[in-house]
């Protein structure tokens, strides 16, 4: 009895995440990595919201079906039409009633991290043409579904914390140098040669450097701590950094930034900005 406990007890999360009617696989997520959406149809419910996708697919077990999806933004290549799916919408069916889609959400949805995090994906299932089908009640579509996304730890070249800030939040910049691979100039930092650009924007039209590119190295408050292990890091308030350079009625959208060497100089071209968004809770 007490072996089979256990066995019970560690198969639970795996149980709990196979009973909703969609999840996502792995979760922990990470935003620019590849995920799997399953929508498992054996959960659904026909005549909730007027849909009766479960039952068609009793009778046609084989019917291809696609992905309609909203949140946390319609897909960057689009979903179709209601009455004509894009074909890269179709899902791959995985089990009896199980089907599923595996992307990359950060590029699927043309949203950042922080976006997915905070929206989470909300979706149905539905026929290429998502009418009513001659014979069968309501329309041929699953009930609205939604899937709350879970961030992943960051291991990356570059994690911010938290994933979901506002502008006025203690936000917090790790930069691993021991995965800086493109550009060979940065690579073996010293304890105290990391510094960071950092670039505050308005809008489209307005934005303010927090000191030029030549006076970084010599800013104290832009430098990096080291912490070991190849790993440097640095805190601050956005809000208030950039509240001396703002105008009285402005308020920071983004911050653009890129890690500073004294000595190093990037390639010709286009800054390797990365971008710092904030929630907009109003």
């Amino acid at each position: 009895m007490k072996k089979l406990l256990s066995v019970l007890l560690a198969l639970a999360p795996f149980l709990l995440v196979h009973a909703q009617k969609a999840y996502v696989l792995p979760s922990p997520t990470d935003a620019n990595s590849e995920m799997t959406l399953f929508i498992d149809m054996n959960q659904s419910e026909d005549g909730i919201q007027g849909n009766g996708l479960s039952g068609i697919l009793d009778a046609f077990p084989d019917t291809t079906l696609y992905l309609w999806t909203w949140d946390p933004g319609s897909p960057a290549a689009g979903n179709g039409d209601w009455d004509n799916s894009a074909d890269h919408q179709a899902l791959t069916k995985v089990g009896p009633k199980l089907y599923s889609m595996t992307f990359v959400p950060t590029e699927y949805y043309g949203v950042d991290g922080p976006t997915l995090f905070a929206r989470g994906i909300s979706c149905l299932a539905k026929l290429k043409s998502g009418a009513a089908l001659e014979g069968f009640a309501f329309e041929a579509k699953s009930e609205d579904m939604h899937v709350d996304i879970v961030p992943e730890l960051c291991n990356g070249r570059i994690c911010i914390f938290p994933e979901l800030r506002e502008r006025d939040d203690y936000l917090t910049l790790t930069y691993n140098n021991e995965k800086e691979l493109q550009y060979e100039g940065l690579q073996g930092m010293g304890e105290n040669e990391c510094y960071i650009y950092l670039l505050g924007k308005v809008d489209l039209f307005t934005d303010y450097e927090y000191v030029p590119l030549s006076e970084v190295t010599s800013t104290p408050e832009l430098k990096l701590s080291f912490i070991g292990e190849g790993k440097f890091r640095t805190t601050m308030i956005p809000e208030d950094l950039f509240a001396s350079v703002l105008g009285e009625d402005e308020t920071l959208s983004e911050i653009y930034f890129y890690i500073v060497r004294d000595g190093f100089t990037y390639p010709p071209g286009p800054p390797p900005y990365q971008v710092i968004s904030f929630l907009d809770c109003e």
